[in-house]
């Protein structure tokens, strides 16, 4: 086909006729659609300086291209020339400038196309706005999204998508009471809710615990015929694993295999991560064995999720193989897994082992960040090392573990003549000792008979 239609293009030239507008608009929209977009634009031009005037799709092609390639000033300087080539631009073209303003995180360009629609001849559409409003989602600007909202309702009526980027925008950025008010005003206005705008719903209220208005949620999609698809699933299940819920977390994952939806990575880590977590090892191994047989291969988040399941469970031995399996399969292990490692051999008792991790943290490049300091403090303090813990203290990196482990370290060295001032440096630092802290302190001071 494309050489068929280089082959017309090249009649076309040697004959200098020009072309029909509308095979020429179809012949473009080939071109563009089989990678060969730059020839298409060079096309246009070429009949254009020899005076042919286009069909305002093939202009509107040609914008979408070169937006499309991130090149919007060429475009715009191309919609603004088209009057010129004896055709005007219609909404079609401002919305692909929009659109493309708004794929590059450039929302102050696509505004101001917007107000040069609303000042010319074209009326924004659905399109224009739905558009619009997918920026203000990418960038976080829910303001400027609702204020466009008023404008909407003058020109026409929002639909499924216009509502769905709403609420996405809003449980992504933490706005549920904004979220769900959008949803009743969708259910409101006769608009259906669709799968994006449940699912979005859904994983926000998991993610702050609120499992009960969650699965309500998810109830209320199986009743309007709307199938959960994986990331739904996701939510939820990851939802109830957090709050130890396994039961109802496997009864989820029961449900989803009978749905014909194949757990991915996340969910299996979830499970992984919730049996571990409540001391199930056979249980947690299990889906291990399943997510195996799968074919679904580890990756970051599942092999930390393993190594300090298996740390925790006191299998060190078994958390090495799994860390070594990691590089062997191209993965270089992060800070988070070398920390439980360490964490690990300390428990193990193994404090050079523990400090040699740590070298190796150093030796990747790694920034000591308060997690991997604290871990190490906590170890030294546990192994009655309390003068080298006290030596990896930084005022800069602490936050209120690190101050726990440095005075429960303290408290049971019997070193109380300076706990008090630590907890005065604590509360300066704007952290507040908690009941762990206190109960460190008042049992030393029982130790040593101080109780008054």
């Amino acid at each position: 086909m494309i050489r068929e239609t280089l082959q017309f293009f090249a009649s076309l030239r040697r004959t200098s006729q020009f072309p029909d507008p509308f095979a020429f608009n179809k012949l473009l929209h080939h071109l563009i659609n089989t990678n060969c977009g730059e020839l298409s634009l060079k096309l246009l031009f070429h009949f254009i300086s020899k005076g042919y005037h286009p069909h305002p799709s093939s202009c509107n092609s040609v914008v979408s291209f070169l937006c499309k390639l991130g090149h919007l000033k060429h475009a715009e300087k191309l919609l603004n020339a088209m009057p010129r080539f004896g055709c005007s631009p219609d909404i079609v073209t401002y919305n692909s400038l929009i659109d493309g303003y708004c794929k590059f995180r450039d929302i102050r360009g696509a505004c101001l196309i917007m107000r040069r629609i609303r000042v010319g001849e074209c009326r924004p559409d659905l399109v224009t706005f739905n558009v619009l409003f997918h920026g203000f989602c990418k960038i976080g600007m829910p303001k400027e999204a609702f204020a466009y909202m008023g404008l909407m309702w003058k020109c026409c009526l929002p639909n499924v998508v216009t509502y769905s980027t709403l609420i996405d925008m809003c449980c992504k950025m933490g706005d549920l009471p904004m979220g769900f008010k959008v949803f009743r005003d969708m259910d409101e206005n006769g608009v259906s809710p669709n799968l994006v705008a449940f699912t979005s719903l859904i994983d926000g209220y998991c993610k702050v615990g609120d499992l009960e208005v969650a699965f309500k949620l998810y109830e209320k999609m199986i009743k309007c015929s709307i199938l959960p698809n994986v990331v739904t699933y996701t939510a939820l299940i990851d939802g109830f694993c957090k709050q130890g819920m396994l039961e109802r977390a496997e009864g989820l994952f029961l449900k989803m295999l009978e749905d014909g939806v194949e757990p991915n990575m996340p969910v299996y880590t979830s499970i992984i991560d919730g049996h571990f977590k409540k001391g199930n090892f056979d249980d947690a191994t299990k889906y291990l064995s399943r997510m195996h047989k799968q074919g679904i291969r580890f990756d970051m988040a599942a092999y930390g999720v393993v190594v300090s399941g298996l740390c925790n469970s006191g299998r060190l031995d078994r958390a090495i193989k799994v860390m070594e399996d990691l590089v062997k399969s191209g993965w270089a292990p992060d800070k988070m897994v070398l920390t439980t490692i360490m964490n690990g051999h300390f428990k193990a008792g193994n404090g050079k082992a523990a400090l040699d991790v740590y070298r190796e943290i150093l030796a990747k490049g790694f920034e000591s960040d308060v997690v991997t300091l604290s871990t190490l403090m906590d170890g030294l303090c546990k192994h009655g090392r309390l003068y080298e813990a006290r030596g990896y203290f930084c005022k800069e990196k602490a936050n209120e573990v690190s101050y726990t482990v440095l005075i429960d370290g303290m408290c049971k060295e019997g070193n109380l003549s300076e706990v008090e001032g630590v907890i005065r440096e604590m509360l300066e630092a704007g952290f507040v000792p908690d009941k762990y802290v206190y109960t460190s302190w008042i049992a030393a001071l029982c130790k040593q008979g101080k109780f008054g």
